[in-house]
């Protein structure tokens, strides 16, 4: 497969591939433009063990497209990449800018990728992560992007009450690798805020019968892809998201969603991480555990948390630990680090 990309102002293709600095975008662009129809790579692990899957470039091809008119995205316009060429988030902004005709801006992935930017970006991708460290150390640079989708990881509502007032237009997305990453858009701040995820143009959105979302995605090969993400349809192309049927917790027999527990006390948390959780229970078969990371108790938590979540969705345990373990991908791993506080 032929290719070119402009990349930090300088032009590429097949025949001076060797010339580009960066291994990871060079290695990548060299399977790119081999005779194999798919790229192999692994899936982020953060729902289950990490799989090798491998995608078609045709498909990787059609997402791009759609991304490019969702935003508007046109020929010669400025992206941003700074996320890790080995994830299928990385490997999307170069198919983009190929694809778009982008000029890519290409920095090594970092906690705060533009603090050293000085010019207007049209479109970029970051991690939660990384968008609270440039608001935390250099806000203004921030404006410099028109156009930023946030994903990775959930956005809280701390990040996105600091994106109230920034001037760039941001995105929480949501998808997976499997759907060629972003398949749904959620407006986060200024003009058409939203609290709902919409679809990019020609997907659609129904329920199986345990209200898992189903996507129906006509650019790529797989047509239809079943999640574990429980959702309330708004209508075919709206959904509101409640969290992961693997996380469902059924506590005598009242199934609680741990990730709307989370939404509703975050600000009782000061920017700590947490999540709810279970363990066995003999008479319930479940019971709801909080877990903390904090070095130190939160004063008054209990009598706090009971105005905020009802009877039966109190933690009947609350453990804090010193640190969260995590993906590769740098998601929150639940399993692993309950598991590592019990023991």
């Amino acid at each position: 497969m032929k290719w070119s990309i402009q990349i930090n102002g300088e032009h590429f293709n097949n025949e001076n591939l060797s010339s580009i600095d960066d291994p990871e975008i060079r290695t990548f662009l060299k399977k790119w433009g081999n005779e194999e129809l798919s790229i192999p790579l692994k899936t982020s692990g953060s729902t289950g063990k990490p799989k090798l899957i491998h995608l078609l470039k045709s498909d990787m091809i059609a997402s791009a497209k759609l991304t490019g008119v969702f935003f508007n995205l046109e020929n010669t316009q400025k992206a941003l990449l700074c996320l890790p060429i080995k994830y299928i988030a990385g490997k999307m902004m170069l198919v983009r800018a190929m694809i778009l005709g982008l000029d890519l801006i290409s920095v090594k992935p970092s906690s705060n990728p533009i603090i050293d930017c000085v010019q207007t970006i049209s479109f970029a991708a970051m991690t939660p992560m990384q968008v609270k460290t440039v608001l935390d150390q250099s806000p203004d640079k921030l404006n410099l992007i028109k156009q930023l989708i946030i994903g990775g990881a959930p956005v809280d509502s701390i990040l996105e009450s600091k994106l109230q007032e920034v001037k760039t237009h941001c995105f929480s997305t949501y998808g997976m690798t499997e759907s060629i990453t972003h398949v749904a858009v959620k407006k986060l701040n200024g003009e058409n805020k939203s609290k709902y995820f919409g679809a990019l143009p020609n997907i659609t959105f129904q329920c199986d019968k345990d209200d898992c979302l189903i996507l129906k995605t006509p650019h790529l090969s797989l047509s239809t892809i079943t999640t574990s993400d429980i959702v309330k349809i708004i209508d075919k192309q709206t959904f509101m998201f409640i969290g992961r049927i693997d996380n469902v917790i059924n506590s005598g027999g009242i199934k609680i969603h741990p990730e709307e527990l989370e939404t509703r006390v975050l600000n009782l948390f000061y920017n700590k991480r947490f999540f709810f959780s279970s363990l066995p229970d003999e008479l319930f078969g479940e019971r709801l555990v909080l877990i903390i990371e904090s070095e130190n108790n939160i004063p008054d938590l209990e009598s706090r948390l009971e105005k905020l979540l009802g009877k039966f969705e109190m933690p009947k345990m609350i453990f804090y630990t010193d640190s969260f373990l995590e993906t590769k991908t740098r998601k929150l791993d639940r399993i692993k680090t309950l598991q590592s506080v019990l023991n």
